[in-house]
């Protein structure tokens, strides 16, 4: 099959955040399984790995116009480049179905598309929710706040009911777009986004361990806690923001070390906290660690660094946002969860702390369930909905 994958937000082939990974695994399997895969993205997100690929599928790329100082991603649409480009490829390939990667953009592809391309939208999570909290950033801009929740929400709402197919990562975001947007439940199906680490066969131990702290210059005889994402992303900035200013000061042990990184951060080094900023190989941060934690309060879809942690067996402490999406799990047996981040969840860190047991409890219980959240599932669930597809 001829497949495009319209993605009007970063770079689809270099994945550092959770939604990119998912875009680049599943444009992987498209690749192994054989299809033509085509590509259209911002120029401004171009790299090195754009290079690589064009040898194996089309890659097309439009020019963001930037409007009021910001990507106009949610104004695709209006954009004459974006317009021009799918324009292009709609007269040069044969397209049988289209992935949206976001909602942005869904409407022109839509009327520049040829009418027997079925269209998918894949959904990272709830646009109109993620909209309510990207409005709260300091630098978003004044003139659209009035308009644009309502815009985000009623732009979804049409988007999910046109397309062909909705792919969700959780039954929590399916559900949400059932009853908000009455869509019929039998054009939703729910992949979820696998863990952005490929183990190749190592398994985790101590002496990896001590391998990979070195790699880092991160201490030997600390007990060192990770938390990773990528920023601008709103729920990551206040999940940083917790540990900085509410989360770290608040635990009192000096053998304890939060390690924290991720795409734009910045490196500092402050009392009980070291920031990394960008870790090109996340394996060594995970492979350090002794637990994580989760601080996330906000937003929508899965968190894909708690696939991460789950996939090389990193016992975790989380809020319930955080674990939204992975219903496998057990807290209490595989992992830690609390409804805030308050003193309980500071009592749930300092409980893994002090208690070795309970760290390799939650170490043997997330690999043995490891293989619910992994490519190959990620891939058999794709490679079923195409076959599914392609009889239509």
């Amino acid at each position: 099959m001829n497949i495009l994958i319209v993605y009007p937000h970063n770079n689809a082939l270099n994945p550092r955040a959770g939604v990119d990974t998912r875009t680049w695994n599943l444009v992987s399997i498209l690749l192994k399984n054989e299809h033509e895969v085509t590509i259209l993205h911002s120029i401004s997100a171009r790299g090195d790995e754009d290079k690589v690929l064009k040898n194996k599928c089309n890659v097309y790329y439009y020019k963001d116009l930037f409007l009021f100082g910001i990507s106009d991603w949610y104004f695709t649409d209006f954009n004459p480049f974006f317009m021009l480009k799918l324009a292009k490829i709609s007269r040069k390939h044969e397209i049988d179905i289209i992935i949206i990667e976001f909602p942005w953009g869904f409407f022109t592809t839509k009327m520049l598309s040829k009418k027997n391309s079925l269209l998918l939208f894949d959904s990272a999570g709830v646009e109109s929710e993620f909209m309510e909290i990207t409005t709260q950033h300091p630098k978003f801009p004044k003139v659209l706040k009035p308009f644009i929740n309502f815009y985000a929400r009623l732009y979804e709402k049409l988007v999910c009911k046109l397309a062909d197919v909705i792919v969700n990562v959780s039954n929590i975001d399916r559900y949400y777009y059932i009853k908000n947007y009455k869509i019929n439940r039998n054009k939703t199906i729910i992949i979820q986004t696998p863990s952005s680490i490929s183990l190749d066969g190592v398994k985790p131990s101590e002496d990896l361990k001590r391998k990979c702290r070195k790699k880092l210059s991160l201490p030997e005889n600390k007990a060192i806690v990770i938390f990773h994402g990528g920023l601008p992303h709103p729920p990551n900035q206040e999940a940083f923001d917790l540990i900085k200013n509410y989360i770290a000061p608040n635990i009192q042990n000096p053998d304890l070390l939060f390690v924290l990184a991720g795409n734009n951060l910045e490196e500092y080094q402050k009392d009980n906290i070291i920031s990394l900023g960008f870790v090109k190989k996340l394996k060594d941060l995970l492979f350090s660690a002794d637990f994580a934690i989760v601080p996330i309060i906000s937003g929508s879809g899965m968190r894909v660094k708690c696939a991460d942690y789950i996939n090389t067996g990193v016992p975790f402490v989380t809020t319930d946002k955080g674990i939204e999406g992975i219903d496998f799990l057990e807290s209490g047996v595989d992992y830690l969860s609390y409804k805030n981040v308050d003193e309980e969840f500071i009592n749930g860190i300092n409980l893994l702390l002090s208690n070795k047991n309970l760290i390799q409890q939650f170490h043997e219980n997330l690999l043995k369930k490891s293989s619910k959240i992994d490519k190959n599932k990620f891939e058999n669930r794709f490679n079923k909905l195409f076959q599914k597809l392609n009889f239509k």
